[in-house]
């Protein structure tokens, strides 16, 4: 750092002033280096509540102040063509590499920068001085500056509401508040801007849903009514997570999602001009439905031997990494595949593979349908569709229940299913109400993937996990 400022000082072609205040920055930056080592050398836990709050607070305002003063140093590198000398194509992605910065934050850095040099004089004094944090700065740059007019109108001098009005929101206002702020005074400033973005974004509007192994991968972009629309709706399905939930924000998104698309289709909500409302089919044929019901039966009697003798050792049963996933209890065998194989298994009708315990958990509750067909193909019996649970006894369970019963889980029933605690088929197709527990789509689905056995109790349900040890409630 030093040789750095020594020989940019010593440069023929700097002025005197130039130089002056390069050589200033050696002892400047060693006292600031040397001043921060020894504040990071405190040990966090020799210091009390109120002296930690302190000393953060300080440091979030040293940590902006800095922010701002490497923005405000961009637009000098930037003119001085140093981040062209490598591979890079533009100042911000040298930015990026060069600060080890995500590429988002790096952009905003360079944004602020030249907003600060040429159109937010009173925002870079504040902002230097830390009277405004260098997010609310951001803020006020990405809003005010993006087109002719709201550059004119924030330098506006007869305007009550120019730069320096928004200066003083921003040194009271949270950000978020000031965001909303500065949304509002763009739209008033260039009304005609927003108009223009939103027809671009409708223009550029997609959404991509693309098959790979074990999935889909989405990808799109949406303007932004669709987006608040979109966002409003997860943040509704999503709901609070249980306390045992360990899902990302990320992970229960998607999950809303899906439960967005379920709702849709289970009540009817798209496709009402058609003959047969849009529906997910999957096609499954006798033999896979009677292996289902045989591998339920292995894997239950299975859990319950490994979870009683768990019980009486008082030890957790062996895990199933050295089983079939699928069938605890049954050691996995190689399996050659004939020719009569590819007309067997459970589809999508896209002629995807559905997985087994997703099979398992959409015979669980799901509506039925059996079509026979004769040698030549030739349909020669088609079934009248019907639910496993239906009416009544469904409407029992969604009473006495209310909403999802996994433990800690209070989502409601329109993105639930009644989940059968002894196998749907292993009882001849038993529904009783008794044996019936109402469970959330994701829960269901994990009671499903983690063979989690359910039973009735005084006063409510007990949740055993594959080792027979209890759930924590």
């Amino acid at each position: 750092m030093q040789q750095i400022f020594a020989r940019t000082g010593a440069s023929s072609e700097r002025s005197d002033a130039t130089r002056a205040a390069a050589a200033a920055l050696v002892p400047a930056v060693d006292a600031l280096l040397a001043a921060l080592d020894e504040v990071l050398a405190i040990e966090p836990r020799s210091l009390d509540g109120a002296q930690a709050d302190a000393l953060a607070g300080v440091l979030a305002s040293v940590a902006g102040r800095a922010g701002v003063g490497q923005a405000r140093l961009l637009p000098v590198i930037e003119a001085d063509g140093l981040w062209a000398l490598g591979a890079h194509r533009s100042l911000v992605q040298w930015a990026a590499a060069r600060y080890r910065t995500s590429i988002a934050t790096a952009r905003a850095q360079v944004r602020l920068g030249r907003a600060l040099r040429d159109d937010l004089p009173h925002t870079a004094d504040a902002a230097v001085a830390g009277d405004v944090g260098l997010e609310a700065a951001r803020v006020i740059a990405a809003g005010t500056t993006t087109t002719p007019l709201r550059r004119e109108a924030i330098a506006d001098p007869e305007s009550s509401c120019a730069e320096p009005f928004l200066v003083d929101q921003a040194r009271v206002l949270p950000v978020e508040d000031l965001r909303t702020l500065v949304r509002a005074w763009a739209d008033h400033a260039d009304p005609a801007a927003d108009d223009r973005g939103y027809v671009e974004a409708s223009e550029r509007e997609h959404l991509e849903i693309a098959r790979i192994p074990y999935g889909f991968r989405v990808d799109g972009q949406l303007t932004v009514e669709h987006g608040e629309q979109l966002r409003t709706a997860l943040r509704a399905v999503m709901g609070v997570p249980a306390a045992s939930d360990q899902r990302s924000t990320s992970q229960r998104r998607a999950q809303g999602l899906a439960d967005l698309a379920r709702l849709a289709l289970d009540h009817g909500l798209a496709g009402t001009g058609m003959a047969v409302r849009p529906q997910v089919t999957v096609h499954v044929d006798h033999g896979t439905l009677m292996d289902l019901l045989a591998r339920a039966e292995a894997r239950a009697e299975g859990m319950a031997a490994a979870g009683a003798e768990a019980r009486q050792s008082g030890t957790r049963a062996p895990g199933r990494s050295d089983r079939d996933p699928w069938t605890p209890g049954v050691p996995r065998a190689r399996t050659r595949v004939t020719p009569a194989d590819l007309d067997r298994g459970a589809r999508y009708e896209g002629g995807t593979p559905v997985p087994r315990h997703v099979l398992d958990r959409l015979a669980c509750d799901s509506a039925w349908a059996r079509v026979i067909f004769g040698p030549g193909s030739q349909v020669l019996d088609a079934g009248r569709t019907q639910r496993t649970y239906t009416g009544p006894k469904r409407s029992a369970v969604i009473a006495r229940d209310q909403h999802c019963r996994y433990p800690g889980c209070t989502a409601p029933p329109a993105i639930s299913e009644v989940h059968h605690t002894r196998h749907w088929a292993r009882d001849h197709g038993s529904t009783a109400v008794d044996e019936g527990i109402l469970l959330c789509w994701h829960h269901h689905e994990l009671a499903h993937r983690r063979g989690i056995l359910i039973a009735r109790q005084a006063g409510g349900w007990s949740f055993l996990d594959r080792h027979g040890v209890p759930l924590r409630t």
